[in-house]
């Protein structure tokens, strides 16, 4: 049987750039540039590799390379056609087929093709290192100019989104030529997407708009500016003006940032995953379930979204489905589970481990001044059970590496949100990301291992039968509940701080076309999509 579904949503309004708010009539071409910060640095890496997690700067995919489709994760189950117009499964989900938008060229004005699809998925099958999502690839045919098949090992429905929306397309009249793709910085990028990179140093990289993209009259935004900024000059520049477009976390919003003009300056932070706090599960201790379920009974979450995270989020369910809204994919046994502290239990559960094993070092990035704070409430949280915490701060590049290595005891990380639930427990949990210590994963830091899991995980994939895939996943919920393979905090905003001085038509609670984070992927590069210039 072959099964097709057309991803018609919203294609209009991505075409068009629609938004509630509407157009100002007036011309981009003398539009201002757009100073954006989206992750604190000091210095920027030439690195635009779209499959690098580390150093990669930020724009490089969705900017520069584009998905084949761009799934919302605000509005599940909106799918919207992007460098391919429709998708068809064959061979029991086995099979993939994409029909690909014809006219869009590459910024060096090569032409694309579904040889450049096909090229893309078996590079990742070649180097399994680029192979983010771990994808079961088989191989791949190209059917016609914009026509193209992919293959696979396994029933691979519930992986549509890594397929299409968050595997980066690459030119292969380019990508062919290197000889070590894994280790290549890409230094200049030639992408499908609405900007291209027009200057690099490591305090400043900028780009371009895209003279031929093939969403005609788009970009509006004709520059985009990435200064590199530590977190401590983020929140003054935000003060300042100087910045138009930030995803930082600021502790006091209202003092610092909107500074009394809610009109003009803008935030919205809708979740985007949960932040977990990170056993290493290759150490003995970190390993024993009866820890885990100490460290989590001892932790007062309600303290931490209050004081660190300054009210900003909630507490996360168990389960890690994120709530409201996940109803359908809670366990039943599990639909009103909360987080509560008890000292006295979590002393009991640790009565039969040996007090001078109980002494971890927790690693932060030190920029994140709101989890270096998590870090320091969960330390003397831990201490009233007898664990002793250290914590250490490090630079961003260097927290990135040493995580995805399982270079740590404990770290604080989040797991990013997908279209349900299922792809941030996958993220998490599957053993298939699990990597052994000293090469970097892209997902399942803590190296959770675990046959029942990696079941549940296979059962969701191999079904579109909605019913199924939410009791698989509601098993993955009793999983994190009753194994803790990690330990769930609080939802992870997507911080996103905008001004409307310059444009208009940011994501809002009434419109949410996008995460708003700058250092989302593709999602920023739909919303610069949708920016247009503000009226004078």
């Amino acid at each position: 049987m072959r099964r097709t579904l057309v991803a018609v949503t919203a294609l209009t309004l991505a075409i068009a750039g629609c938004s509630s708010s509407g157009s100002t009539g007036k011309s981009s071409s003398n539009a201002p540039p757009l100073v954006i910060h989206a992750v604190d640095a000091g210095t920027f890496q030439e690195d635009f590799n779209p499959f690098h997690l580390e150093g990669v700067n930020f724009g490089t995919s969705g900017m520069i390379y584009e998905t084949l489709e761009f799934f919302n994760k605000l509005k599940p189950g909106e799918i919207t056609p992007w460098l391919a117009l429709k998708h068809e499964w064959s061979n029991d989900g086995k099979s993939l087929t994409f029909t690909l938008r014809q006219g869009v060229k590459w910024t060096d004005g090569q032409p694309f093709t579904a040889d450049d699809v096909a090229f893309t998925f078996d590079l990742l099958l070649k180097h399994p290192e680029l192979n983010k999502s771990a994808l079961e690839i088989a191989g791949t045919k190209v059917l016609a100019p914009d026509k193209v098949q992919i293959d696979f090992k396994s029933t691979s429905y519930a992986k549509l989104f890594n397929i299409a929306g968050s595997s980066p397309i690459v030119a292969k009249h380019i990508w062919e030529k290197e000889q070590d793709p894994v280790t290549f910085t890409n230094p200049k990028p030639v992408g499908t997407g609405p900007y291209k990179l027009s200057k690099f140093s490591a305090q400043l990289y900028e780009m371009d708009k895209n003279p031929n993209y093939w969403q005609p009259g788009k970009p509006e935004v004709p520059k985009l500016k990435f200064p590199a900024y530590t977190a401590n000059a983020v929140q003054t520049a935000l003060q300042q003006g100087e910045l138009d477009w930030a995803g930082a976390f600021v502790p006091d919003m209202q003092k610092i940032y909107v500074q009394g003009k809610p009109d003009q300056n803008k935030f919205f932070f809708p979740p985007e995953g949960v932040v977990n706090l990170l056993p290493n599960l290759t150490n003995p201790i970190l390993a024993k379930p009866e820890v885990r379920q100490a460290i989590s009974l001892a932790i007062d979450r309600d303290k931490i979204v209050q004081v660190a995270e300054r009210g900003y989020t909630k507490v996360a369910h168990p389960t890690t489905v994120p709530m409201p809204g996940g109803e359908s994919y809670l366990p039943p046994e599990y639909k009103d589970a909360a987080f509560k502290v008890d000292v006295e239990k979590a002393k009991e559960l640790l009565k039969g481990v040996d007090p001078a094993k109980l002494s971890f070092t927790l690693l932060v990035p030190s920029p994140f001044t709101d989890w270096v704070n998590v870090a320091q409430l969960i330390r003397e949280d831990l201490a009233k059970v007898g664990i002793k915490i250290e914590t250490r701060g490090v630079a961003f590049a260097d927290w990135v590496s040493k995580v995805g290595k399982g270079d740590y005891d404990l770290s604080i990380r989040s797991t990013p949100a997908g279209p349900t639930p299922y792809y941030q427990m996958r993220t998490l949990l599957y053993s298939g990301l699990a990597t052994p210590v000293g090469k970097s994963a892209t997902g399942n830091y803590e190296r959770w291992k675990d046959a029942e899991t990696d079941k549940l995980i296979d059962a969701y994939a191999a079904s579109e039968d909605l019913a199924k895939q939410q009791e698989a996943t509601q098993g993955l919920g009793k999983i994190m509940v009753e194994k803790l393979p990690a330990v769930p905090l609080f939802y992870s905003p997507s911080w996103a701080q905008f001004r409307t001085t310059k444009y208009v038509g940011w994501p809002s609670e009434q419109d949410p076309y996008a995460m708003p984070s700058p250092y989302t992927s593709p999602d920023a590069a739909v919303v610069l999509l949708h920016l247009k210039p503000a009226a004078k």
